[in-house]
């Protein structure tokens, strides 16, 4: 039987961990620029909670009507060097201005007004940013999401602390930190997709994926994420049970074009 002091040994471990993998991600958040006080950050706690339209294209500033341009009007300079995503993502905010809270419309408007001051540099560095957050797997970006919402709740000092921290790191140290999580990411993606294989055809998997060029592998598993866990399994058994050349045709006709 458990006594009540390695129940509470336990407990606080527990809470230890918790508050060490909430660190971390705040932190990548950071790395992400999404946890910064302009654009970026969160147009809005409306737009960090939507996922971003796949493949979107840009969108001119003249296809916004006037209404849309009027509420965007602080970046109506720098709007084309916005990610077409994000683009997307404040024509949706600015259509439903009406229904957004006094808060939210004064949020959004200090961080249009943040980016629309930042040098060049700064936009180009946020750009990059923003880039390797689409390229997070969509489970690791709903997971960021929920921390952004975790982190704007926490007590100011705590928010400043974790600011600081961040703001310490040297360059190459922040690109390292950021590249260690995504590879701890990358990996437990691997445990993952290999642990929903049945173990008798985890050899047969492992080869098949072997054979594939590193395109058709990305096709792979990004369509593999896209299905519903019950879809997944039949998924990859279609695959395998077809010849090499048919799986590389299937595989290429589903890959994202070069650059997305």
């Amino acid at each position: 039987m458990v006594s009540a002091g390695a129940d509470r040994k336990l407990s606080s471990a527990e809470s230890a961990a918790r508050r060490q993998l909430l660190r971390t991600l705040v932190l990548v958040l950071l790395a992400l620029g999404l946890a910064s006080a302009h654009a970026g950050s969160a147009v809005g706690d409306t737009a960090v909670d939507r996922p971003p339209a796949a493949a979107a294209q840009a969108v001119p500033w003249a296809a916004l009507d006037a209404e849309a341009q009027q509420v965007l009007a602080r970046v109506h300079d720098t709007w084309d060097q916005l990610p077409p995503a994000l683009q997307l993502r404040l024509q949706g905010i600015a259509s439903r201005w009406p229904q957004l809270t006094t808060e939210q419309r004064e949020r959004l408007q200090q961080r249009l007004q943040r980016w629309s001051t930042m040098t060049p540099a700064q936009r180009q560095r946020w750009n990059e940013r923003y880039a390797r957050f689409q390229q997070l797997a969509p489970e690791q970006q709903q997971r960021l999401r929920k921390v952004f919402h975790q982190f704007s709740t926490l007590p100011e000092a705590e928010r400043e602390r974790l600011r600081n921290e961040f703001e310490q790191m040297t360059p190459a140290q922040r690109d390292a930190f950021l590249d260690n999580t995504q590879a701890q990411q990358r990996a437990a993606r691997v445990r993952e997709f290999y642990d929903s294989v049945p173990a008798p055809e985890r050899a047969a998997t492992r080869a098949m994926l072997r054979s594939l060029d590193p395109d058709q592998r990305r096709a792979f598993h990004q369509a593999w994420r896209r299905l519903p866990p019950e879809q997944r399994d039949s998924y990859r058994a279609r695959l395998l049970a077809m010849t090499p050349d048919q799986r590389a045709a299937a595989l290429t006709a589903s890959a994202p074009p070069a650059g997305r």
